[in-house]
């Protein structure tokens, strides 16, 4: 089985167990081998912990190595796993029945994840030893060629700020290629002012959570009675606070009314939070009704920015926006108050520059053809 990032192979023993042979994929577009490494151990660390200190139902690891170790006699950076009898929940075909007994499963496995909180906002990666600890985090765009990963950090606002920081310097260094870079750093900016307000009703933080990174329902395995015999995909888990931990995963969003900028609850995200308060759990409901405001804030940023059109862009701003309580303004009105706002930024006065010099060369490109073209009709007339 090929993926993105990595070739799945199943192996198939004598007694019929299966196992799944994980092999991380290394292309010309690749990330750098120590990149790639630390994803990997984290993502090792991350299974194993789970399996040995929670009730979370996850694949057994029986061995993991990294491509510099010299052991490997593979050569090659893989994670041998159990290989679990299930399918690939697909949320949007289950019945409303089915739907209820996963979400009922659902909460179960958050409230396990509520009762092992970690010190620091980061990645889980393990000593030689086998003592997990949480150390920077396993994300490729967080991780810095030479210096290693960002964090770990203290608090989720000194991390979002790091992270805004870093990302916005990609932004204009073109190291995240934006369809539009002036109108991506202009959002990532606000973001930068208003990530105070994100955290602003937090009380000092000690406490963060596991958060898985791509809960968009494949990664949780489900038999033909709609039990959940396994989550998978655990690459790129970081610890959280606990708003965002325990927000609804985005397979229960409404995803066309997101992008189309609402914020309304789906019906499958009231009954989530609907669970939390029958399972006497009222501070996790509330992390799921107010959830909106983290999940606009969080949602494509950084390298998940480079793929939007405009309108998609637009329709994302006026999201972030309403989630935030500003004024709703249309988008030309407040980008010339925030060009204003923030003209001495060195970083977009260079981005500014730069537009400015690619609009007068495709000017420029443009005149040419004009003035090739009507050159060729004169010799045509001759």
């Amino acid at each position: 089985m090929m993926g993105n990032q990595n070739c799945h192979a199943e192996i198939t023993f004598d007694d019929n167990v299966k196992w799944l042979a994980r092999f991380r994929l290394a292309r010309t577009t690749s990330p750098p081998r120590e990149v790639r490494e630390w994803i990997l151990r984290s993502e090792a660390a991350t299974m194993i912990y789970l399996q040995r200190c929670t009730r979370i139902p996850t694949p057994k690891v029986f061995d993991w190595a990294c491509e510099s170790d010299p052991e490997n006699s593979l050569g090659v950076d893989y994670i041998l796993m159990e290989k679990l009898d299930g399918k690939p929940l697909s949320w949007q075909a289950a019945t409303p029945q089915q739907k209820e007994k996963v979400m009922q499963q659902l909460v179960d496995i958050f409230l396990e994840i509520d009762k092992h909180p970690f010190r620091a906002m980061g990645s889980l990666v393990s000593s030689a030893g086998g003592v997990f600890g949480v150390q920077g985090l396993a994300h490729q765009p967080t991780f810095r060629a030479g210096e290693g990963p960002l964090g770990p950090f203290s608090s989720s606002l000194e991390g979002c700020q790091v992270i805004l920081k870093s990302y916005l310097a990609m932004i204009a260094s073109s190291e995240i290629d934006c369809c539009y870079p002036v109108d991506t750093y202009l959002v990532h900016r606000l973001r930068q002012d208003i990530v105070g307000v994100l955290f602003q009703d937090v009380p000092s933080e000690d406490q963060f959570f596991l958060k898985h990174p791509d809960d968009k329902g494949d990664h949780i395995l489900v038999n033909d009675s709609f039990d959940i015999v396994g989550v998978i995909d655990w690459e790129w888990t970081q610890t959280v606070s606990r708003a965002e931990a325990f927000c609804s995963p985005c397979m229960l969003w409404p995803v066309a009314e997101f992008y189309n900028g609402s914020n309304a609850l789906a019906a499958d995200e009231l009954r989530l939070a609907a669970i939390y308060y029958e399972k006497g759990r009222e501070d996790l409901a509330v992390c799921v009704i107010e959830g909106r405001k983290a999940q606009r804030f969080l949602f494509a940023l950084g390298p998940e920015s480079s793929f939007l059109d405009m309108q998609t862009h637009l329709n994302l701003f006026a999201g972030l926006q309403r989630a935030f309580n500003f004024e709703d303004e249309e988008w030309e009105t407040w980008k010339s108050k925030a060009l204003k706002k923030w003209k001495g930024d060195d970083l977009l006065l260079g981005l500014l520059e730069l537009e400015k010099n690619e609009r007068k060369e495709r000017w420029g490109s443009k005149e040419r053809g004009e003035r090739s073209l009507n050159k060729t009709d004169c010799v045509d007339s001759i």
